[in-house]
């Protein structure tokens, strides 16, 4: 595929805001790489993956993945197809949303992003432990 977008960028965050009028205007809130939990398997109820890539003038089919630490796919959106740009200029904005997402353990994962079944780019995301805080006794 020579007309094959190329990664700009990932970002994970917790919500999306996308402008009604200006669909190009997208706000990304609590944008983050990770997250600690006190007990394993840990839920994460709604992760955002956002990516940007440089134009393309030809349609394409794209999907996020999230990998272990060995390249066990956990979860992955649904496919989903992008149009083709006409103003080279442009960027492809694209995201899914991951609902329910439970790790299993502690550990580094990867959020990877498929163009045409393909990885072009990832981002890692770190998953650690952290200690249960002692609860005072009333």
């Amino acid at each position: 595929m020579s007309n094959a977008p190329q990664l700009l960028g990932i970002l994970l965050c917790e919500r999306v805001l996308q402008d009604v009028l200006r669909r190009d205007a997208i706000s990304l809130i609590n944008i983050h790489n990770g997250i600690s939990s006190q007990s394993f398997p840990t839920l994460i109820p709604l992760l955002y993956a956002f990516a940007q890539l440089s134009a393309s003038s030809s349609q394409f089919k794209y999907q996020f993945k999230v990998l272990d630490s060995r390249g066990t796919v956990i979860t992955a959106s649904p496919i989903a197809q992008v149009e083709p740009l006409t103003n080279g200029e442009s960027t492809h904005k694209v995201m899914s949303a991951f609902t329910g997402l439970i790790f299993p353990s502690e550990g580094s994962y990867r959020v990877t992003l498929e163009v045409e079944e393909r990885e072009i780019g990832s981002l890692p995301f770190q998953v650690v432990q952290i200690a249960q805080t002692e609860t005072a006794n009333a």
